[in-house]
């Protein structure tokens, strides 16, 4: 089932948590993958450290993460993975953290402010409140979590809600979307 249909803005929700383990996010990724999402419905957020710590090239190790990587092809997950390691993403300059997704667009349209307030900004203007926006910028200052953003229609929330439980998702917010 395709879910992208004409729908106006307002019947949309985001649905943002954080992930404390590489197989939680990539199971997470996956399994909306198999429900119809595309990139285009994710932001992933998370610290350069994180970044390298799950994405980076293993050299002499069979770290499980490297594994869960190798054994990953093509859907969402490695449109994902490839706008984290390649194209489609930025580093917001002194805050050292990595924005994929549709928030990027907000981010280098000049929609948000200097880059200190940078990341706050984009959460607070995609629809998080700014005391969870702050909450989350400080969580992903913290090696190892990874924050995703994701765009749902209204009647799917509590199904992809179920979707993110089952990962182990922490700080699970829903809200309704403005991006």
């Amino acid at each position: 089932m395709d879910i992208h249909h004409p729908h106006a803005k307002n019947e949309f929700d985001q649905i943002s948590a954080l992930f404390a383990s590489y197989q939680d996010f990539s199971g997470l990724i996956e399994a909306l993958n198999a429900r119809g999402y595309r990139e285009e419905d994710l932001s992933v957020l998370m610290s350069e450290k994180t970044h390298h710590q799950y994405f980076a090239p293993q050299e002499n190790t069979k770290a499980p993460e490297g594994a869960a990587f190798g054994s990953l092809s093509g859907g969402i997950l490695g449109a994902v993975i490839g706008g984290l390691t390649l194209v489609g993403n930025i580093i917001l300059p002194g805050s050292g953290l990595l924005v994929a997704g549709p928030l990027v667009g907000a981010l280098t349209a000049g929609a948000i402010g200097a880059a200190a307030g940078g990341l706050i900004g984009a959460l607070v203007g995609a629809g998080i409140p700014e005391h969870e926006a702050k909450f989350f910028e400080d969580a992903l200052n913290k090696q190892g979590q990874i924050l995703v953003v994701a765009h749902i229609p209204k009647d799917r929330v509590k199904e992809v809600k179920a979707v993110f439980e089952r990962f182990h998702a922490s700080s699970l917010r829903v809200h309704a979307c403005s991006v």
